[in-house]
């Protein structure tokens, strides 16, 4: 497999640009997923690595080879597409070897390939059958392993399974998971789905608007979100934001007042926040508890067994959720308290980025 590097890549089409300045280093045998909302260029990254779409300014190098004006097939990857894009009237078997068949190599390499894939992706036994007669699971093996025989440096996939139901969408993330294991491959996964990106990655790059939000693991996205954007994309139920005023600071932190008079310090270095400024209190759902705190009136409760789903509004029209225990005694209509761990609040500046929480003091020898 391979390393793959992005240096400085931009994107236009006419006045309007789409990418802005993008660097990013993914590792040999890395699975990358990129993630973000429609139009942030998740897809136009992953066509200008392809080489299907040319970028404007920058520069793509596959384990330190300059590609950027190779053809895509000079490449060397392969990428898979939303659509399964198979031959209807080939066999399953015909469907992989295609590719080989193009390069012209020897039947017995074809068949030991083919073989190879189909014994990979379960798909041994389907090998005389038609597309049509595959579910939709199937077929997009079948399109994966149409990449597999090419033994690609990097694989590119493009929401493969956003066609698929929501059962089968969590089969194949485990299947794709083990194959990525298995293949020891570079994956490149774009998907406009936090859940896809959150179980399948080892490393997530968060797109908005053309430029890098964040990139880490999926822990670190979810414990230490770089801006507010990051914060609420990642994370299901979205993160809530608590507007606050800042009434003090101090080596303990930052104390800010909520509507309604609730006051916390929160272990967060102010940097230059100053008293009367408004900052935002970001906590996520699981943090939230009952108690003395901000007070919610209770809309829908959902129970889901060991966890109930609480949304409701504070009294300024704020909304807020909360995922309280499976048995929580609480009724919808009903005003609840809410209160969190001072630890588990992120704090939000006016620019959407976050204050440094402040380090612990080491304690004496």
């Amino acid at each position: 497999m391979a390393t793959l590097d992005l240096q400085s890549i931009t994107k236009s089409f006419g006045a309007a640009q789409v990418l802005t300045g993008i660097d990013l280093a993914i590792r040999d045998k890395e699975f990358v997923v990129f993630v973000g909302p429609s139009g942030c260029g998740k897809s136009t990254l992953l066509r200008i690595i392809a080489g299907l779409e040319a970028a404007t300014s920058g520069h793509i190098l596959i384990d330190g080879t300059d590609v950027s004006a190779a053809a895509p097939v000079d490449r060397g990857i392969a990428m898979v597409f939303q659509s399964y894009a198979l031959y209807p009237h080939l066999s399953v078997f015909e469907n992989i070897a295609f590719p080989l068949r193009v390069a012209r190599l020897p039947e017995a390499e074809v068949k030991q390939k083919v073989g190879r894939a189909a014994e990979i992706l379960q798909l041994t036994e389907k090998l005389s059958l038609k597309p049509g007669q595959l579910s939709g699971g199937q077929r997009q093996r079948v399109a994966i392993g149409r990449s597999i025989v090419r033994n690609p440096k990097v694989f590119l996939f493009d929401e493969p399974l956003s066609n698929l139901d929501a059962a089968l969408r969590g089969e194949m993330r485990v299947e794709l998971s083990a194959l990525q294991r298995d293949l020891d491959a570079t994956m490149v996964y774009v998907t406009h789905d936090q859940v896809e990106a959150m179980t399948m990655a080892h490393r997530i790059v968060v797109l908005n608007k053309g430029r890098i939000e964040q990139f880490g693991t999926p822990m670190e996205l979810y414990h230490h979100p770089a801006t507010r954007f990051v914060a609420t994309f990642i994370g299901q139920p979205n993160m809530n934001l608590i507007p606050a005023s800042v009434t003090g600071t101090g080596p303990d932190g930052l104390t800010v007042t909520f509507h309604g008079g609730t006051q916390m310090t929160l272990p967060v270095d102010p940097g230059s926040a100053r008293k009367g400024d408004v900052v935002e209190v970001g906590v996520r759902p699981e943090n939230l508890h009952l108690g003395q705190g901000v007070a919610m009136r209770l809309r829908v409760l959902e129970r889901l067994g060991g966890t109930a789903i609480a949304y409701g509004q504070m009294a300024d029209g704020l909304k807020l959720c909360a995922a309280l225990s499976g048995d929580t005694s609480v009724h919808e209509g009903e005003e609840i308290g809410l209160t969190f761990a001072p630890a588990d609040a992120h704090v939000f500046d006016t620019e959407g980025r976050v204050m440094r929480r402040r380090q612990a003091p080491a304690l004496a020898a």
